[in-house]
């Protein structure tokens, strides 16, 4: 197989992996990353205007899925 075929299908599978594996944002990281206050996370959270993934008692935010939300919401 040519070499710039095979790093060419490695760079598209890396980039699957990357997108599979979304690293989960606590709620300051979520406010620090849309430029939002802290109670807006929260109380948009609560609301369930944008998606939660409740793990125990601890809340994380998927930022694909809550931009997502954002665009359909508008």
């Amino acid at each position: 197989m040519d070499n710039d075929l095979l790093e060419a299908i490695r760079a598209i599978i890396r980039e699957e992996i990357k997108q599979t594996e979304e690293r989960l944002l606590d709620p300051e990281e979520l406010a620090e990353r849309l430029n939002v206050p802290l109670s807006w996370v929260y109380e948009s959270s609560r609301q369930g205007r944008i998606p939660t993934v409740r793990i125990g008692r601890y809340v994380r935010f998927k930022l694909s899925d809550v931009l997502e939300s954002q665009r359909k919401e508008n």
